[in-house]
């Protein structure tokens, strides 16, 4: 039997395994932590991302878990429409930790090996005791370290993410942009609302720092009624928070051997467009897929690299221009180290 090995245990990892497994592969995931987190709110899956996940077996799932997304909308920070409301025909908005536990419950449960981090230098070891590697190690990738080096770790974009649930209601997806911020909600599948908060942050002015809650009602305390509603519904101590950082450069291709980059690990890009969770999945049923086609692990990972390469990347610098453009911070275009190819 083929034999698969995973590193981490994300959207990404565990949406190969399942596909790899169902394919008739013998897959280990390996999981650096002693628990599969799945930190966050909700996830915005769009129609292909759906079907996709059908192709699993996991429809079923998906249309239990998820609610349809009723419509997206850009307004101003005082409310005023800067976008008509569209709907995304297809799309659904479904729980971070229920997309996981379902790709999660489709494996068995030996496949998956917590506490079980791979290190610097273990990447030999790890290709030779498998037909394929597939990293879906996230953002700080120890294996792409390994491929390609130091010059493709993530960048800071300087801008912080602050991110959580909330009791008060709301409808659809609606982002309010304005003072180089943005702050977002939308449904939540289980009642409520999920929001998401972005700002460049100067440094404090003496005294102790301010909570999450203080930050954020400083920060947009005084945008309009439905932001408010948002805050003053926040949980004290449930927010998210953490530095935007991206891969600035491209990778020249993603993979090398037998070792295949798959989501964050490939092309960790900005949240803004909404896509990270997209192209992760359809990253590894295209990898699942081009094995599937070719029994020749090298041609495969050569197939899956031109089909997704290309329009990550493209999806990378989308969302990099985007995030640019809010915030008014500089943005650098990516170089493209594959010219020629």
């Amino acid at each position: 039997m083929t034999t698969a090995t995973v590193v981490g245990a994300g959207i990404a990892g565990l949406t190969a395994a399942v596909g790899l497994h169902r394919a008739g592969w013998s897959v280990r995931v390996l999981e650096q932590e002693s628990e599969v987190r799945a930190s966050g709110t909700a996830v915005l899956l769009r129609r292909a991302t759906v079907g996709g996940l059908e192709s699993l077996g996991l429809g079923a799932g998906v249309r239990t878990l998820a609610i349809p997304l009723t419509g997206l909308q850009v307004r101003t920070r005082t409310a005023r429409p800067v976008t008509p409301s569209r709907p995304l025909s297809g799309a659904v908005l479904i729980e971070r930790s229920d997309l996981v536990g379902l790709l999660r419950e489709s494996l068995p449960e030996a496949a998956l090996l917590l506490d079980h981090p791979v290190r610097a230098g273990s990447l030999p070891r790890a290709c030779a005791e498998a037909s394929l590697v597939v990293g879906a190690d996230g953002i700080h990738s120890t294996l792409r370290d390994e491929l390609f080096g130091s010059a493709y770790r993530a960048a800071a974009t300087g801008t912080t993410v602050w991110r959580g649930t909330a009791a008060a209601a709301t409808s659809g997806l609606t982002e309010y942009w304005g003072r180089r911020r943005r702050f977002g909600t939308s449904t939540r599948p289980g009642g409520g609302t999920n929001w998401y908060a972005t700002a460049v942050l100067r440094p404090p002015r003496g005294g102790s720092a301010r909570s999450d809650l203080e930050e954020l009602r400083s920060l947009f305390g005084d945008w309009n009624a439905s932001v408010d509603a948002t805050i003053d519904s926040i949980r004290d101590g449930s927010v998210l928070r953490h530095g935007i950082t991206h891969l600035a450069r491209r990778l020249p291709r993603y993979h090398q051997g037998n070792v295949a980059l798959i989501g964050d690990a490939a092309h960790a890009m900005t949240p803004d467009l909404g896509r990270g969770a997209n192209e992760a999945v359809l990253d590894a049923l295209c990898l699942v897929r081009n094995l599937q086609m070719d029994g020749r692990v090298d041609r495969a990972l050569a197939a899956y690299d031109r089909s997704r390469r290309p329009a990550t990347q493209r999806a990378a610098t989308a969302s990099a221009v985007l995030h640019a453009l809010i915030h008014r911070v500089p943005w650098t275009p990516m170089p493209d180290t594959d010219r020629g190819r």
